[in-house]
Parts: C-alpha cells; sequence; structure tokens
C-alpha cells in the first residue's frame, strides 16, 4: 500500500515537472519569465534563449513565445523562421492570443511554413475574440476589404476596429476616427471623429492619406 501511494505521488509530481505554470511551479516560473523579458529589453538575448528554453519545452506559452520572438528575430540564436513558427503553433494551441497573430502573419506571407488564408483567418479570429487589440483591428480591415474568406461588411469592420480602439490600438483609434469622420460603417459625427483622431495623434499616429486604403504589411526582422 505505501509502495502504491508513493508511486501516485512520484506521478502527481511529475505531471507538474512537466507542466512549468502549475500550482507547484507557477510562481517560480512567472519569476524566471519576468526576468527573461527584463533581459529581453535590454539586449541581453543569449540570457533570454538560456532561460525560456527549459520553460519552452516544459509547455509554458509564454515562454514559447518569447523563444519564437527569439528564432524569428535572430535573437540570441541563429535566424530561422520554421522554428519560430512551431514554438508559435505550440504556444497557439494553448490559446495565448499573441502567438496566434504572430502565427497568423508567417501564414499571410508565407514565411517559415506555407502560406495558409484558411489559418490566417481561423487563428486572426480566435484571437480578436480572446480580446486581442492588434488581431480585432485586422478582423476590422479584413471585413472592410473582403479578405480571407471574411463578407465585406463596414458594419461589422467598425465594430471590431471600435473594440481595438477602445483598448488603446492607434491604428484602430485612426480607423474609428475615419469611420466617425466619412458615415463608413456608422453614422457620421464630426465630435467623435476628432476625439479618436486625437487620441491616435496623441499615441503619434496623425491621420495620413486614405485610412480605408491600409494593406497590412509584415517586414522581415
Amino acid at each position: 500500500m505505501e509502495k502504491l501511494v508513493r508511486s501516485a505521488v512520484l506521478a502527481v509530481f511529475a505531471a507538474c515537472c512537466a507542466h512549468w505554470g502549475g500550482p507547484v511551479f507557477a510562481q517560480e516560473a512567472r519569476a524566471v519569465l519576468e526576468e527573461a523579458w527584463r533581459a529581453y529589453n535590454i539586449g541581453q538575448y543569449a540570457k533570454v534563449v538560456e532561460m525560456v528554453q527549459p520553460l519552452a519545452v516544459e509547455g509554458n506559452a509564454r515562454a514559447q513565445v518569447l523563444l519564437g520572438r527569439c528564432h524569428e528575430n535572430g535573437l540570441g540564436v541563429p535566424q530561422d523562421m520554421a522554428v519560430a513558427a512551431k514554438w508559435y503553433q505550440l504556444a497557439a494551441e494553448q490559446n495565448d492570443s499573441e502567438a496566434q497573430v504572430l502565427l497568423a502573419h508567417q501564414y499571410e506571407l508565407g514565411i517559415g511554413l506555407p502560406a495558409n488564408e484558411a489559418a490566417v483567418a481561423d487563428l486572426m479570429k480566435r484571437a480578436a475574440t480572446a480580446g486581442n487589440a492588434e488581431a480585432q483591428f485586422n478582423l476590422a480591415l479584413y471585413h472592410s476589404q473582403g479578405r480571407y474568406g471574411f463578407p465585406k461588411d463596414q458594419a461589422e469592420s467598425f465594430r471590431w476596429a471600435k473594440a481595438s480602439a477602445a483598448q488603446g490600438f492607434a491604428q484602430a483609434q485612426r480607423y474609428v476616427g475615419a469611420c466617425y469622420e466619412f458615415g463608413v460603417g456608422t453614422p457620421k459625427n464630426p465630435e467623435e471623429s476628432a476625439l479618436w483622431y486625437g487620441k491616435a495623434a496623441a499615441q503619434g499616429l496623425e491621420k495620413d492619406g486614405s485610412v480605408f486604403t491600409i494593406v497590412r504589411e509584415y517586414s522581415l526582422p
């Protein structure tokens, strides 16, 4: 009986070890990630990779995203878009919205993996529904332009843009300002237009040309 209990305890411990972020290691994983982000922000990329690799291997989604960014941009490791996509995929499968957006960009450009419009639409919709501001703005553009299988629907475009703008996403704020200015997807409203243009300008994004002809382009690192 004692042997069975000991085996059960060891099994539980092993399961916890396989999932940093569980009750036993959540605090330790969080501390490692916080230190890794500080190192990332000051350019200590080799240290970042060394710190987050074990967490990423054990399934920590935030570590997977950070490791993917390092591989995508060649920071602390050789640049490898295919490896970056693999890490983003693992995190995206855990419903990490940042990973879903980053992976969607790679599918959109066909970099590191084959281009796949259906995957772009699925990943961006999931991230937007989860509340990711960048994904919400991308969905606004897709509906405005009728891209990636989304019906061309200016009211739906405005709805997604407004959700993104409300979270402080500057490009969405400028877009919403234009919608109110020209009555696209919503009735004209000069006061609201000025308000949202002002919010975008406060972040350094002035009105420039036709906001509605925006095509999202993602440059290589």
